[in-house]
């Protein structure tokens, strides 16, 4: 007769190493630690050791890490032995058709999960991302709007339609998304600085200013302060925007439209010598850019340097030889040497360019005075007269 087994007050614990939640810190671990490889392996091992309820999270993880495929199959095995639609199976399986390619397929999918719960945003935000696939923006915007109905509080849904809207030049609805934005996260700077792009692009310059101080109050960064000194130097608040460069070359001193922007600044003021030391700056950054020597030549030829600005005119001209700017500006150093002729090759090469340039013509009509040529130059003033 076999003795009853002796009971036992303490069970024993099950062992935590073969836990569902051991194995999912452990692929968590190594996802964060960069074991990508091991991370895809423990996520695959979780779903296939536990069928009994899906498992979002782990599908999730996978296609995070572009496992597309693994996560694929473990939905279409799902999907098989389900006996009706599931919003959430059709969902993911989606993000995975969309991550590979087969945008149409991903589009159905999307649309079984809308279909049998049209309130979720995050899959219009899908269906959205299928349609910017195919090329139609004007759907994808349409399946955004949905999105915002079903999730109104959602900024970053509203800052998506902002941007497509921005990219396709369509600014004054852009300008209303992103102003949705900042009313809903007033302290976001990236909202305030795209609705300051958008009012610079309608030209609303008093607008644009105040978006701008708001988005470097909350986010105060060198490239913000560069774009408020912009503003400020195009409302003739001069101070200011000459604050607002320095902040920015305080901070990046390689900052390159600030160097040239400032120096323009302080061209215009007359002072060219600190223009001259931050356009020299900038040309140790981008030497070949055309614009950048011709200013350089401009302030120099200021200054009485006429021989080294001629050097920087060919320079940029090499550069972008067919440039009405660059030719002009070289005609008048020319001139002012005295270099008649080459003034008039320089100015005939501008003409052929452009034929309606009245200061070209003026300017070669007072080249043809200066050489006596009284005829020509009287023809070369009453065109430049026309045009004026």
């Amino acid at each position: 007769m076999a003795l009853p087994m002796a009971s036992n007050s303490k069970q024993r614990r099950p062992s935590l190493q073969s836990s569902y939640l051991w194995h999912s810190l452990q692929a968590r671990w190594h996802h964060r630690v960069g074991k990508t490889d091991e991370a895809i392996r423990n996520w695959v091992d979780l779903l296939n050791r536990d069928s009994s309820k899906p498992r979002f999270k782990e599908v999730g993880y996978l296609i995070e890490v572009q496992a597309l495929q693994e996560a694929r199959d473990y939905l279409e095995r799902l999907e098989s032995e389900q006996t009706e639609n599931s919003p959430e199976i059709s969902y993911y399986l989606a993000r995975c058709y969309l991550g590979q390619a087969l945008i149409p397929q991903a589009k159905e999918k999307v649309e079984l999960a809308i279909h049998i719960q049209p309130q979720n945003a995050k899959y219009w935000d899908l269906l959205a991302d299928c349609h910017l696939e195919m090329g139609d923006w004007r759907e994808a915007i349409s399946a955004l709007n949905n999105s915002m109905r079903a999730a109104p509080q959602n900024a970053e849904t509203n800052y998506r339609l902002g941007i497509i809207y921005a990219h396709h030049e369509e600014f004054l609805e852009a300008l209303r998304c992103f102003q949705g934005c900042c009313q809903l996260k007033p302290r976001e700077s990236i909202y305030w600085e795209m609705k300051a792009e958008m009012h610079l692009q309608l030209d609303q310059l008093n607008d644009a200013c105040h978006s701008f101080e708001k988005a470097f109050r909350y986010g105060g960064t060198p490239e913000l302060a560069a774009r408020l000194a912009y503003c400020y130097i195009q409302k003739d608040e001069v101070k200011k925007g000459i604050q607002y460069y320095k902040y920015t070359l305080k901070y990046e001193p390689d900052h390159y439209d600030s160097l040239s922007n400032l120096a323009a600044v302080y061209q215009n003021q007359g002072r060219s010598q600190e223009a001259l030391v931050l356009l020299e700056r900038a040309k140790n950054i981008y030497p070949k850019d055309p614009i950048l020597l011709n200013n350089l030549a401009f302030t120099l030829v200021h200054q009485g340097r006429t021989r080294k600005a001629t050097e920087y005119y060919r320079e940029a001209l090499e550069l972008t030889p067919d440039h009405p700017l660059i030719l002009y500006n070289l005609s008048v150093c020319l001139t002012r040497k005295g270099n008649w002729q080459e003034g008039i090759d320089s100015l005939n090469q501008l003409i052929k360019i452009d034929p309606n340039h009245s200061a070209g013509w003026a300017l070669l009509g007072n080249i043809y005075d200066q050489i006596d040529q009284a005829d020509v130059a009287i023809d070369c003033f009453n065109k430049a007269l026309k045009l004026a």
